[in-house]
């Protein structure tokens, strides 16, 4: 089997094919959205979200965590490539099949609507296949640090998906029909990546399966499960607390700041297999250095996204959204400020993971859940959708304060990222906001270049790493290429 080419493929090339490749799946993945709130009613759309936000959940179980000791497990040196990648494929597959019967068994048994368990099952079984062989070639590539088979595989189902949708709706096919031919398009996808997958690999599915796999797999099970359902938890949870109407219209509000922040999640997938290795081979103070640089990066980036997602907002929903939709506006712009959050939170929380803390991160992850599912049951009694829009986003402040209290090195995250960049950020927004508030597209460029110019004035360290990281990684790729 093929061998990592280790350091010498470097983590910027991993983040340019990761980057326009994220960038597009989720534009294609959106327009597909988009079309499809626009060809259902409201209420058909929220049995839509509810089904995909289900799908999702569910689609946790058919990995169990795996896919980190996966990458773990295979970043160790001497380790059987091979057994470890036939082992993974294995158990996968045989959890797919189990989950599948477990899922038919627990939406009979969860849901008493027949449209919504009609509309579940049109999609969840399809998309449960395809999403699961995705993952599993994506996990693949990820561990040997080719991403442009990852971004091959986001961007040919995206395609698949957004064109099968598009045929639904100008052939104005019936809503249960055009969600199961969209469920349908994930499945296609998942078939293209196993395509590609065993190309570049070869699985002996007879070894014995590679033990090492299962070994501290309890917190990455529980971190996982709380990873996935996070962002289900809203639409599973509304379906209880709101109409299927408004369901629909905090999905809408919802969709934008999920799939955007992908894009700085981008830099987390990049840097997760680089900072296990550094952790394997006790480079600490490397780890401690790479994973510095990764917060400050999407801590940019994250806010970058979140001012102009936030002055974008009232666009997106005129132009792209029938009238209907109009009440989506406010949600959204609260939602917006997800993006920098979750930037924040995955990039400690990686730190964790990545340095044998995972309990700890489970611990956060267990406790932010259950005081954000108190509060977005209560706060959407209350405050209706707005009210779910304020309950996620102080659950990701929660979550945040959380995996600071428990990091290592919590000082140097509250003192030279958290605290300044909040404040600076803070004023910067509010003054612009209060300055500019009718000049949204004016407010955007202004507010973004200040940031960051400022922060680039500000954090000279910051500077340096990105420097120097650009600089490691070039040498590193020409030793690569020299044969060095």
């Amino acid at each position: 089997m093929q061998r990592r080419t280790g350091m010498g493929r470097s983590i910027l090339n991993n983040i340019v094919h990761l980057f326009y490749s994220t960038i597009l799946a989720n534009l294609l993945q959106a327009i597909s959205l988009i079309a499809l709130a626009n060809f259902f009613n409201a209420q058909n759309y929220g049995m839509f979200s509810v089904a995909i936000a289900f799908t999702f959940v569910i689609l946790f179980f058919t990995d169990l965590g795996l896919s980190n000791t996966f990458l773990r497990e295979g970043a160790k040196d001497g380790v059987d490539l091979e057994t470890v990648v036939s082992s993974y494929v294995k158990i996968r597959m045989l959890l797919l099949i189990f989950i599948s019967v477990i899922g038919y068994i627990a939406i009979h048994y969860v849901y008493e609507d027949k449209n919504l368990i009609y509309m579940m099952l049109n999609i969840m079984f399809l998309m449960l296949i395809g999403l699961t062989w995705q993952n599993i070639a994506i996990a693949y590539f990820q561990l040997m640090e080719r991403m442009k088979y990852i971004a091959l595989i986001k961007v040919v189902s995206a395609s698949v998906v957004i064109i099968i949708t598009c045929l639904c709706i100008f052939g104005e096919l019936p809503v249960y029909t055009t969600a199961r031919l969209y469920a349908f398009g994930y499945m296609i996808g998942g078939l293209f990546s196993i395509y590609v997958m065993r190309k570049k690999t070869s699985m002996n599915m007879k070894v014995a399966i590679h033990k090492g796999l299962f070994w501290q797999l309890g917190p990455f099970i529980v971190s996982g499960f709380l990873i996935m359902s996070t962002p289900q938890l809203a639409p599973i949870l509304l379906n209880y607390t709101l109409p299927l109407s408004m369901v629909g219209v905090f999905a809408v509000a919802y969709r934008m700041p999920a799939a955007l922040y992908q894009v700085p999640g981008v830099i987390a997938g990049a840097f997760f297999p680089v900072l296990f290795k550094h952790y394997n081979q006790n480079n600490l103070e490397e780890h401690t250095k790479l994973n510095m640089l990764q917060i400050k990066s999407m801590a940019v980036v994250g806010i970058c996204m979140t001012i102009g997602l936030y002055n974008l907002a009232p666009y997106f929903i005129s132009i792209f959204f029938h009238e209907e939709w109009n009440n989506a506006v406010e949600p959204l712009q609260i939602l917006s400020f997800l993006i920098v959050l979750q930037s924040l939170n995955i990039a400690i929380a990686d730190g964790l993971t990545t340095s044998g803390f995972q309990n700890k991160r489970t611990a956060v992850q267990c406790i932010a859940l259950v005081i954000g599912g108190v509060m977005l049951y209560s706060f959407s009694s209350i405050g209706g959708v707005r009210g779910a829009a304020y309950a996620m986003v102080l659950f990701e402040i929660v979550a945040l304060i959380g995996y600071i209290a428990v990091s290592t090195v919590r000082k140097k995250i509250v003192f030279q990222i958290v605290i300044p960049y909040t404040i600076y950020f803070g004023v910067t927004f509010i003054g612009v906001q209060y300055v500019l508030q009718t000049y949204n597209l004016i407010a955007l460029v202004l507010n973004t270049l200040i940031v960051v110019v400022g922060i680039f004035l500000y954090d000279h360290e910051f500077k340096k790493l990105i420097l120097s990281f650009i600089r490691k990684t070039r040498e590193k790729d020409y030793i690569t290429k020299q044969g060095i």
